[in-house]
Order: C-alpha cells, then sequence, then structure tokens
C-alpha cells in the first residue's frame, strides 16, 4: 500500500492568519468607536413620494443622511437639497447608501408634490426618500426622535444633515448648507459602508 503524505500548512502561516484577523476585527472596531452612538432612531411610520410605506426598519441595513425640509423653502432647503444631490450622485454606485428627507410642510407637501420635488433634483431610483405625514408626528420625529429643534414649522426647522448605521443608530450631525461639510460627510459614509459589510460577512 502507498501511503500519501497528508499537507500540513506550516505553523507560521496560521500565527499570521490569526494575528491578521485580530487586527482585522480591532481595526473595524476603532473605526466603529472614532463616531460613538449618539441614540437609536425613533418608532416612525411615513409615507414617501411613490406613496410607499416608509418605517424605522428602513433604516436597518443601509447607511442614511437623513434632514428635514420643504418644497416651498426660500431660506436654506434649496442649498441643504443641492448638498444632498450631490452626495446622491456621488453614491450612485453604492446600494448600501440611502438618503432620507422628512418635510415640515405636510399640508402643502403631498406625495405628488414631494414626488415632483424629487424629479426636479434628479431622483430616478429607490435609494432617496421625500417623506410626508401627519404634522404632529414629524415634529415628534424632529424633537423627541432626532433631537432637532422644529420651532415655527415649517420655517423654523433645523438645517443638519443626520448620519445614521446599518443598525439604525444616530451618529453624526453636520451643517446641512456647508458645501465643504459634504466631504466630511462622503468620508463618514465610506467609513460606515465598511463596518457594513464587515459586519454582514461576519
Amino acid at each position: 500500500m502507498i501511503k500519501t503524505k497528508k499537507s500540513k500548512v506550516p505553523l507560521f502561516i496560521l500565527i499570521f492568519l490569526f494575528f491578521s484577523i485580530l487586527y482585522w476585527i480591532a481595526d473595524i472596531k476603532s473605526l466603529e468607536n472614532q463616531i460613538p452612538v449618539i441614540k437609536d432612531v425613533p418608532s416612525l411610520s411615513l409615507t414617501n413620494q411613490n406613496g410607499i410605506t416608509f418605517t424605522d426598519q428602513n433604516f436597518l441595513g443601509k447607511v442614511t443622511i437623513l434632514d428635514f425640509i420643504f418644497t416651498n423653502c426660500l431660506g436654506p432647503c434649496p442649498m441643504m437639497s443641492n448638498n444632498m444631490k450631490s452626495l446622491y450622485e456621488g453614491n450612485s454606485s453604492n446600494p448600501e447608501v440611502q438618503f432620507v428627507s422628512i418635510t415640515v410642510d405636510p399640508d402643502r407637501d403631498t406625495e405628488i408634490t414631494l414626488l415632483e420635488y424629487s424629479l426636479a433634483y434628479g431622483v430616478n431610483d429607490d435609494r432617496w426618500h421625500f417623506l410626508t405625514g401627519e404634522i404632529e408626528s414629524i415634529k415628534s420625529i424632529c424633537e423627541d426622535g432626532f433631537l432637532l429643534f422644529s420651532r415655527n414649522l415649517p420655517e423654523g426647522h433645523a438645517i443638519k444633515f443626520v448620519l445614521i448605521d446599518h443598525k439604525g443608530q444616530i451618529r453624526k450631525y453636520y451643517d446641512g448648507t456647508d458645501r465643504q461639510e459634504m466631504l466630511n460627510i462622503q468620508k463618514d459614509l465610506d467609513r460606515f459602508v465598511k463596518i457594513s459589510r464587515v459586519t454582514d460577512e461576519a
């Protein structure tokens, strides 16, 4: 009988792989801890520009940038939506990133109005949701849920962009009117997409 030698993986390769995995895990943890969790997103149920219900469950598995606007705004909203558009277009090949704009003027911003607004900003897929609902619900979502002011709506709304990770956790706020801030947002989006991918693969 001819005996065949069993191939063995050299010990140093196993050790190298072991420490590489440890380093990889530590690196991801470090990335995640650099931007601490603020709180979970609030429970919500709103309707998007296509008449589809959007709830807090839609944040899971996606890295999200969210803001509060209204379509008749003559102040910061056009600037905010243009900045959001630049992020939307810059992540066109990244299905793990989504964008959410909640109206603070739901009486005028119907589904049809939001659909027209979305088309004006070049939205042609389901990566950017424009949401509407009852005004009292939206006030609560804004103030209690996302810790943003909402005085004298629709004009008195926050101009922040909110970063939400793939677990539905609020991570960071940005000035939505600052064009330069979009560079920081993109870096953080890339960071959390990487974390999301590693978490899904683990």
